[in-house]
């Protein structure tokens, strides 16, 4: 038997994960059932003090009852999430659907008024059906700055193709979400974009020097905490320049010195595809191996 001691701990680190469920509310209807956890096990994590839930699939109104069954299995308040930058209908049908980001971004080269106003709009409408469907944290908006045309994973995902309308255009979602009562997630920090593989699948170098993430990665993750944002998701690639040994998602000269010290940022940090395949990752001659099993999925 655990003592209390031990009891507490697992319960403020079961706090700080979050699992990967499907919004269906019976086990017999998850699409991806090696990755979304049974309502058995779903049930006594969470009545273990895990802290989270992101959520795939369902209808808006199967999502609503989905996250307010999976409340009740918990004493605390729960943070459900998920992966809707294009708005909730991306992921839950029944709910809006809207144009990739960066259309909005094309739009900002020729008439930036009116793609700031349909920004933030863009942000208002993702929270407000979000909020509507149970959810209270929105994993966007996406921060990377799509400036290479061989970049396997964020192109349209991306806000702009230059840094000063990747910003604007974030910040302004942000705003929205705001508007609409939504926790946000900026990401995939310090910047993706400048990528040629996908980090699901590899680990992406980012070799530039502390000079260029200034000048092009950086500003829009300075917006959009400049606009509040609630969180910012960690980018699984590795920044030489400032961390020859960890990824950025592992490292203290990354999360640490430059985004908590340097850029003053004081709220959540979270990793995503801590869970849902075991894949490996060579790093310096190192094997990184990531259990994913039943964890997150945002990405």
């Amino acid at each position: 038997m655990n003592s209390p001691a031990t009891d507490s701990l697992r319960r403020r680190v079961a706090e700080l994960l979050v699992l990967r469920a499907s919004g269906h509310l019976n086990d017999q209807q998850r699409r991806y059932p090696q990755w979304e956890l049974p309502n058995s096990t779903l049930q006594r994590l969470l009545q273990e003090g895990v802290g989270g839930v992101i959520l795939l699939g369902g209808s808006a109104v199967e999502l609503q009852q989905r996250t307010q069954q999976l409340q009740g299995w918990s004493s605390q308040r729960l943070l459900f999430c998920a992966d809707v930058e294009e708005g909730v209908g991306q992921r839950i049908e029944g709910a809006s659907w809207l144009v990739p980001p960066l259309a909005l971004g094309r739009l900002h080269q020729r008439d930036p008024e009116l793609a700031l106003n349909l920004s933030e709009r863009y942000g208002r409408c993702t929270g407000e059906q979000a909020r509507r469907c149970g959810l209270n944290w929105v994993l966007g908006p996406v921060c990377d700055v799509n400036n290479n045309p061989a970049n396997p994973v964020i192109n349209v995902r991306a806000w702009g193709e230059d840094p000063n309308t990747a910003s604007a255009l974030a910040a302004a979602f942000q705003q929205g979400l705001k508007q609409a009562g939504a926790l946000g997630c900026a990401k995939h920090f310090p910047g993706h974009g400048d990528t040629t593989s996908d980090s699901h699948l590899d680990l992406p170098v980012l070799p530039h020097s502390r000079e260029r993430l200034e000048q092009v990665e950086l500003p829009p993750f300075r917006a959009a905490i400049a606009a509040g944002i609630d969180s910012v998701m960690t980018a699984h690639l590795l920044l030489p320049e400032l961390d020859p040994q960890q990824p950025a998602t592992l490292s203290k000269a990354v999360l640490t010195d430059l985004l908590r010290r340097q850029m003053r940022f004081n709220c959540l940090l979270y990793t995503s595809d801590a869970a849902d395949e075991k894949r490996g990752v060579d790093l310096g001659g190192r094997r990184i191996i990531k259990k994913k099993r039943g964890g997150g999925g945002g990405g």
